[in-house]
């Protein structure tokens, strides 16, 4: 994988990549290690890879990388959920969120909250952040796993 990663007490970690769309599979593998270390099912890790996918295809083809050309990634298990953050250097403008959808395009924020328990959007100038949660399910829990 390419990037760079930083690993805080096995609960956090970050990675910056390229924001080149050729940078997708290592931001998918990055997401899937992280939800199977959390304790997600086959199907359940295969969806948060998928949502991170989408959100940091948008952070390429919408966002602005860093002044290193860079978009960064980071995840954060608590007791309770799985939160990845997908965070670039462009504004957000809600009239591209806004209108119509095509045929093609324009359904990936619908995609990510079907996806996930739960799908946050931070814009600010200069930076935008898509934040995406999976809850642990019950048996999780009960076993004392996801962190």
């Amino acid at each position: 994988m390419t990037g760079e990663r930083t690993v805080t007490d096995g609960i956090a970690s970050e990675l910056r990549l390229p924001a080149q769309a050729s940078e997708l599979a290592a931001a998918r593998e990055y997401a899937h290690e992280a939800a199977a270390a959390f304790g997600l099912d086959d199907d359940r890790c295969y969806e948060f890879a998928f949502a991170v996918n989408e959100a940091v295809t948008n952070a390429i083809r919408h966002g602005r990388p860093d002044e290193h050309g860079d978009i960064h990634l980071s995840v954060r298990a608590d007791a309770d959920r799985l939160t990845f953050a997908v965070r670039d250097c462009g504004t957000f403008a809600a009239s591209t969120f806004d209108r119509v959808t095509s045929s093609e395009r324009g359904r990936g924020f619908a995609l990510m909250a079907r996806l996930m328990d739960a799908v946050q959007l931070c814009a600010a100038p200069g930076s935008t952040t898509v934040r995406l949660s999976k809850l642990a399910c019950e048996s999780q829990l009960s076993a004392g796993l996801g962190v």
